[in-house]
């Protein structure tokens, strides 16, 4: 049994983690800027809460304390992002290196250093820094995740039109299933100060995507064409968010959207 620190643990995938690493019978703290009470969506019995902020340090020390490895799920929106992927991961190693911390397991997105996108960008410098730590430390990209996708599906029905964008293909993967690879590379799997990448069961089109959550769904909407956004749209028409030969995940999105109804 190992002592896990998941850095983020209230947020979407960092709950998985925290939740699939106590199943296995680990220690677990989680350390988020706010703690959850029972019954919000975010809390998982049998886990310990600790609030800390990794951008002013505050709680680090002491959520760092008796933990062997910690698994860092954190995310910034906006602006915000940078100096969480950045000022925040360095903090965090930092004081990971001082309490003794033997290793490090980042949660990153595939081919995160094609784009220029402003988030990647910052995706990647985390990832560096991780590079350059002292602690023994491993980065697991992977492909977009379900979620991710039918945001933009339930984001445009509400005015009636569902993005199908033109010319992308997506090979996503449900959380449930990166949480188990995460937690896999916290306790020993693959090697150290690598960077892997894992990628879901299954290539669709935008449109079968957005075909499969209609249906699913019962929600009304045409699926119509649109341009890729920003500029991580041109890492997806590459086909830079696929990896055929890296299949992980085990849910598909049809399964995954049952499971949700």
């Amino acid at each position: 049994m190992s002592r896990v620190l998941v850095v983020g643990g209230t947020g979407l995938c960092g709950r998985h983690v925290t939740l699939e690493a106590v199943r296995r019978g680990h220690e677990v703290s989680v350390a988020s800027r706010r703690i959850p009470t029972e019954g919000d969506p975010a809390y998982v019995a049998g886990a310990r809460y600790a609030v800390a902020d990794v951008v002013t340090a505050y709680g680090l020390e002491e959520v760092l304390d008796r933990n062997d490895v910690l698994i860092d799920t954190t995310n910034g929106v906006g602006r915000a992002s940078q100096t969480v992927l950045t000022v925040g991961t360095l903090n965090l190693l930092h004081a990971a290196a001082r309490w003794g911390i033997g290793k490090a397991v980042l949660l990153s997105i595939i081919n995160v250093d094609k784009s220029s996108y402003s988030y990647y960008r910052a995706k990647a410098a985390q990832e560096q820094i991780y590079r350059e730590s002292a602690l023994e430390t491993r980065i697991v990209r992977t492909t977009q995740f379900h979620d991710l996708i039918t945001s933009f599906f339930e984001a445009g029905a509400r005015v009636g039109l569902i993005p199908a964008f033109s010319g992308v293909r997506f090979q996503t993967i449900a959380t449930a299933d990166v949480a188990s690879i995460l937690v896999d590379a916290a306790t020993g799997a693959g090697e150290p100060d690598a960077t892997e990448t894992f990628a879901g069961p299954q290539i669709l089109t935008s449109r079968q995507m957005a075909e499969q959550w209609k249906r699913a769904t019962g929600r009304h909407g045409l699926i119509v064409p649109m341009p890729v956004p920003t500029a991580v749209g041109q890492v997806w028409k590459a086909g830079g968010n696929l990896a055929r030969d890296r299949v992980a995940g085990t849910i598909s999105y049809a399964d995954w959207l049952t499971s949700r109804a």
